[in-house]
């Protein structure tokens, strides 16, 4: 089953949605290592803001990581379509509207879910910025802003008749933020009123969740957000499961240590060793969870520098993990990502015609610390 959103047809029904502070770009290299069709959108970026700075790097894209999409977010119907213009024009495949964040410093203006409040300014928005570009519109929102309101299917509707050209529905109110349990009947009953492609979103975190959502909601696809981190082989994982029925196992402890410091090193050589480092903290705690014996390892990670003190936590934990030959398994691979990554490629021990691929040459771009 292909899932098609206006003139962009997709290879795969699993999307990877925006994370603030997490879908940069150098995550999405991750996942692209591991899965080269799913759906991709980049963080989401403030359209006010990129009328005074719009050459922001949220909104770098490499060249293989496509489909991918920018989200935005805003309530000034102008401004959002003069900033999907600009994500038009930096290559994205489509733009995506937030109007689901839930975090207070979003919605105590207009923005993000509290657009679910005003659907007639948000059908303004979404009309406006269809109008604006000629590549497909999204919109991504809630069940409502809390249980009194829950006004997803009204809201979807006028979504579709704006002119979007799918949705992703988060299966909690605004008021839940992120606790609780995503209500996946209600995703389903937005999914009856539109004819447009539906992605289900909320609790997908084994590939037997998003089976379940799917199952229960009659989407089209599934948006796997929180379950993806430090654990980029679930989307992998779920696309199998869904076209086949196969359940492959979860990664070998070694190889997410090593694309742990993969993740790492590349977070540094990005956007320089201060922001770099502290970015990477919470990333390489997600990869070691479920690794037995890791947690003071993680509390390690989290207090790290530099990429050497991450090599060597992790590789202390390689040995704890796999022995001497897991420790070894992980330093042999790690000496590839230095080839890889250096800025002298060539240097070190390792063979680099079988060094781990990466379709975004992070080494070409200048390392910036992004404040």
């Amino acid at each position: 089953m292909s899932i098609s959103i206006g003139s962009l047809t997709l290879k795969s029904r699993v999307y990877v949605p925006p994370m603030a502070g997490v879908t940069d770009l150098v995550y999405r290299d991750m996942v692209r290592q591991v899965d080269p069709n799913c759906l991709l959108s980049t963080e989401m970026v403030s359209s006010r803001a990129l009328m005074h700075q719009p050459k922001t790097r949220i909104m770098d894209l490499s060249e293989n990581e496509h489909p991918i999409g920018i989200q935005i977010f805003g309530h000034e119907p102008d401004v959002m379509a003069q900033a999907a213009q600009m994500a038009e024009a930096r290559g994205a495949d489509f733009v995506d509207i937030n109007m689901g964040c839930p975090v207070p410093k979003i919605t105590k203006g207009k923005d993000g879910c509290a657009l679910m409040r005003e659907p007639e300014l948000a059908q303004e928005i979404i009309r406006s910025i269809c109008s604006a570009v000629n590549i497909p519109v999204t919109v991504k929102f809630r069940l409502g802003w809390d249980d009194t309101t829950r006004n997803a299917v009204e809201f979807g509707i006028m979504v579709e008749a704006a002119g979007a050209s799918a949705v992703t529905v988060h299966g909690r109110t605004r008021q839940q933020l992120y606790s609780g349990k995503a209500d996946w009947t209600w995703i389903a009953k937005v999914k009856k009123a539109l004819s447009i492609p539906v992605f289900g979103n909320g609790d997908v975190f084994e590939p037997e969740d998003a089976i379940r959502l799917l199952e229960a909601s009659g989407c089209d696809g599934v948006a796997v957000a929180r379950g993806s981190l430090g654990n980029p082989w679930l989307i992998p994982r779920i696309t199998k499961y869904i076209e086949t029925g196969i359940l492959d196992d979860p990664p070998e402890e070694m190889e997410k240590l090593v694309l742990a410091f993969k993740h790492a090193l590349g977070l540094i050589r990005y956007k320089g060793i201060r922001v770099g480092t502290n970015e990477s903290r919470r990333h390489l705690v997600h990869y070691t969870k479920g690794i037995q014996g890791a947690a003071p390892f993680r509390a390690r990670l989290t207090q790290i520098k530099s990429a050497g003190e991450a090599l060597e936590i992790l590789a202390e934990l390689a040995e704890q993990a796999g022995g001497p030959s897991g420790k070894a398994f992980f330093l042999l691979n790690v000496e590839k990502c230095y080839l890889e990554y250096c800025e002298h490629p060539g240097e070190g021990y390792g063979n680099a015609k079988h060094s781990l691929h990466s379709p975004v040459d992070l080494s070409a771009i200048t390392p910036v610390a992004i404040q």
